[in-house]
Protein backbone atom coordinates (compact mmCIF):
# COMPACT_ATOMS: atom_id res chain seq x y z
CA UNK A 1 0.00 0.00 0.00
CA UNK A 2 1.42 3.35 -1.09
CA UNK A 3 0.54 6.07 1.82
CA UNK A 4 1.46 9.84 0.73
CA UNK A 5 2.69 11.68 3.62
CA UNK A 6 1.26 14.71 3.49
CA UNK A 7 2.81 18.31 4.92
CA UNK A 8 1.59 21.46 5.46
CA UNK A 9 2.31 24.19 3.01
CA UNK A 10 4.98 25.66 4.30
CA UNK A 11 6.79 22.15 4.62
CA UNK A 12 6.70 21.53 1.41
CA UNK A 13 7.91 25.29 0.36
CA UNK A 14 10.60 24.62 3.11
CA UNK A 15 11.69 21.36 1.29
CA UNK A 16 11.56 23.07 -2.34
CA UNK A 17 13.85 25.98 -1.55
CA UNK A 18 16.34 23.64 0.47
CA UNK A 19 16.48 21.80 -3.08
CA UNK A 20 16.20 24.49 -5.66
CA UNK A 21 19.19 26.44 -7.27
CA UNK A 22 19.60 30.07 -6.24
CA UNK A 23 17.78 30.85 -9.36
CA UNK A 24 14.98 28.77 -8.70
CA UNK A 25 15.31 26.12 -10.62
CA UNK A 26 14.85 22.53 -8.75
CA UNK A 27 18.18 20.81 -8.21
CA UNK A 28 19.09 16.71 -6.91
CA UNK A 29 20.54 16.71 -3.40
CA UNK A 30 24.13 16.17 -3.63
CA UNK A 31 26.01 13.33 -1.85
CA UNK A 32 29.26 14.30 -0.41
CA UNK A 33 30.86 11.37 1.42
CA UNK A 34 30.63 10.94 4.90
CA UNK A 35 34.52 11.36 5.46
CA UNK A 36 33.80 15.05 3.81
CA UNK A 37 30.62 15.46 6.54
CA UNK A 38 32.96 13.91 9.43
CA UNK A 39 35.48 16.47 8.62
CA UNK A 40 33.30 19.87 8.21
CA UNK A 41 32.00 18.97 11.78
CA UNK A 42 35.02 18.73 13.28
CA UNK A 43 36.16 21.68 11.44
CA UNK A 44 35.18 24.59 14.16
CA UNK A 45 36.59 22.00 17.06
CA UNK A 46 40.12 24.34 17.02
CA UNK A 47 38.49 27.33 16.84
CA UNK A 48 36.61 26.38 19.85
CA UNK A 49 39.29 26.38 22.12
CA UNK A 50 39.20 29.97 22.72
CA UNK A 51 35.29 30.63 22.65
CA UNK A 52 33.37 31.69 25.75
CA UNK A 53 31.77 28.79 27.67
CA UNK A 54 28.02 29.59 27.33
CA UNK A 55 25.91 28.93 30.50
CA UNK A 56 24.14 26.16 29.21
CA UNK A 57 26.54 24.56 27.89
CA UNK A 58 28.24 24.80 31.43
CA UNK A 59 25.08 23.84 33.33
CA UNK A 60 24.87 20.73 31.02
CA UNK A 61 28.26 19.06 31.60
CA UNK A 62 28.28 19.71 35.76
CA UNK A 63 25.05 18.31 36.06
CA UNK A 64 25.83 15.35 34.11
CA UNK A 65 28.81 14.56 35.88
CA UNK A 66 28.64 15.15 39.57
CA UNK A 67 32.19 15.60 40.23
CA UNK A 68 32.11 18.81 37.62
CA UNK A 69 31.62 22.29 38.91
CA UNK A 70 31.48 25.20 36.82
CA UNK A 71 35.15 26.41 37.91
CA UNK A 72 36.14 23.17 36.33
CA UNK A 73 35.05 24.53 32.72
CA UNK A 74 37.68 26.34 31.76
CA UNK A 75 40.11 22.93 32.10
CA UNK A 76 36.98 20.61 30.61
CA UNK A 77 36.98 22.70 27.42
CA UNK A 78 40.59 22.30 26.62
CA UNK A 79 40.45 18.93 27.38
CA UNK A 80 37.28 17.95 25.37
CA UNK A 81 38.52 20.59 22.47
CA UNK A 82 41.58 19.29 22.21
CA UNK A 83 40.61 15.44 22.32
CA UNK A 84 38.30 16.71 19.28
CA UNK A 85 41.33 18.18 17.60
CA UNK A 86 43.19 15.11 18.01
CA UNK A 87 40.50 12.87 16.14
CA UNK A 88 40.36 15.39 13.55
CA UNK A 89 44.15 15.16 12.85
CA UNK A 90 43.77 11.81 12.77
CA UNK A 91 40.95 12.07 10.27
CA UNK A 92 42.68 14.63 7.73
CA UNK A 93 45.25 12.08 8.15
CA UNK A 94 43.56 9.61 7.00
CA UNK A 95 41.89 11.56 3.68
CA UNK A 96 45.48 12.21 2.77
CA UNK A 97 46.23 8.84 1.78
CA UNK A 98 43.63 9.06 -0.84
CA UNK A 99 43.25 11.38 -2.96
CA UNK A 100 40.09 10.12 -4.54
CA UNK A 101 38.24 9.25 -0.70
CA UNK A 102 36.10 12.67 -1.20
CA UNK A 103 35.07 12.29 -5.35
CA UNK A 104 32.48 9.79 -4.63
CA UNK A 105 28.97 10.73 -5.30
CA UNK A 106 26.46 7.97 -4.28
CA UNK A 107 26.43 6.45 -0.94
CA UNK A 108 26.95 2.92 -2.45
CA UNK A 109 30.10 3.91 -3.55
CA UNK A 110 31.17 5.48 -0.37
CA UNK A 111 30.05 2.69 1.41
CA UNK A 112 32.53 -0.04 -1.06
CA UNK A 113 35.02 2.62 -1.89
CA UNK A 114 36.07 4.35 1.38
CA UNK A 115 35.00 0.54 3.68
CA UNK A 116 38.61 0.56 4.28
CA UNK A 117 38.88 4.39 5.68
CA UNK A 118 35.90 4.02 7.68
CA UNK A 119 37.49 0.94 9.45
CA UNK A 120 40.99 2.36 9.95
CA UNK A 121 39.02 5.40 11.89
CA UNK A 122 36.87 3.70 13.66
CA UNK A 123 39.94 1.60 14.47
CA UNK A 124 42.11 4.44 15.15
CA UNK A 125 39.89 6.59 17.21
CA UNK A 126 38.67 3.84 19.37
CA UNK A 127 42.40 3.13 20.26
CA UNK A 128 42.72 7.06 20.64
CA UNK A 129 39.61 6.75 23.51
CA UNK A 130 41.19 3.33 24.97
CA UNK A 131 44.25 5.04 25.49
CA UNK A 132 42.92 8.06 27.03
CA UNK A 133 40.98 5.71 29.54
CA UNK A 134 44.56 3.95 30.61
CA UNK A 135 45.82 7.72 31.04
CA UNK A 136 43.45 8.43 33.42
CA UNK A 137 43.90 8.48 36.97
CA UNK A 138 41.53 8.96 40.06
CA UNK A 139 44.43 10.39 41.85
CA UNK A 140 44.84 13.16 39.68
CA UNK A 141 43.05 16.71 40.87
CA UNK A 142 41.99 17.09 36.91
CA UNK A 143 40.12 13.29 37.22
CA UNK A 144 36.71 14.67 36.82
CA UNK A 145 36.96 16.81 34.14
CA UNK A 146 39.20 14.21 32.08
CA UNK A 147 36.29 11.46 32.77
CA UNK A 148 33.86 14.10 31.65
CA UNK A 149 35.73 14.73 28.49
CA UNK A 150 36.60 11.91 27.46
CA UNK A 151 32.49 10.38 28.10
CA UNK A 152 31.57 13.38 26.36
CA UNK A 153 33.89 13.00 23.47
CA UNK A 154 32.97 8.59 22.88
CA UNK A 155 29.63 10.15 23.48
CA UNK A 156 30.10 12.65 20.22
CA UNK A 157 31.61 9.79 18.24
CA UNK A 158 30.52 6.97 19.15
CA UNK A 159 26.79 7.09 20.65
CA UNK A 160 23.47 6.76 19.36
CA UNK A 161 23.59 10.10 17.72
CA UNK A 162 27.25 10.28 17.34
CA UNK A 163 28.92 11.03 14.50
CA UNK A 164 29.46 7.44 13.56
CA UNK A 165 26.16 6.43 13.08
CA UNK A 166 26.21 8.46 9.74
CA UNK A 167 27.84 5.23 8.31
CA UNK A 168 24.34 3.95 8.23
CA UNK A 169 22.96 6.37 6.06
CA UNK A 170 25.61 5.18 3.05
CA UNK A 171 24.52 1.05 4.11
CA UNK A 172 28.34 0.65 5.27
CA UNK A 173 29.02 -2.87 6.69
CA UNK A 174 30.72 -3.57 9.70
CA UNK A 175 31.00 -7.32 9.78
CA UNK A 176 31.16 -9.43 12.86
CA UNK A 177 34.86 -10.61 11.29
CA UNK A 178 35.33 -7.36 11.13
CA UNK A 179 34.18 -6.59 14.85
CA UNK A 180 36.25 -9.00 16.25
CA UNK A 181 39.30 -7.77 13.99
CA UNK A 182 38.71 -4.81 16.52
CA UNK A 183 38.45 -6.28 19.68
CA UNK A 184 41.60 -8.09 19.28
CA UNK A 185 43.19 -5.36 18.09
CA UNK A 186 42.07 -2.89 21.09
CA UNK A 187 42.91 -5.92 23.72
CA UNK A 188 46.17 -6.19 22.17
CA UNK A 189 46.73 -2.44 22.47
CA UNK A 190 45.25 -2.91 26.09
CA UNK A 191 47.84 -5.73 26.72
CA UNK A 192 50.98 -3.24 25.22
CA UNK A 193 49.99 -0.52 27.50
CA UNK A 194 49.89 -3.05 30.61
CA UNK A 195 53.56 -3.95 29.58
Amino acid sequence: MDERIELPEQDEADLHRLYAEPDGNDKEAVFHPILEIWREVLLPAKGELEQAITPQWANRIVSAYKEMHFADMEDYRLSYFNKLVQLADMLDQEIATDPDCLTYTDPGDDAVENAHHYKNLLLNWQQAVLQWELDWNTQKPDAAVELAAISEVHKMFFGPQGITAFLDNIGFEFTDDDQQTMLETLEDFKARDDE
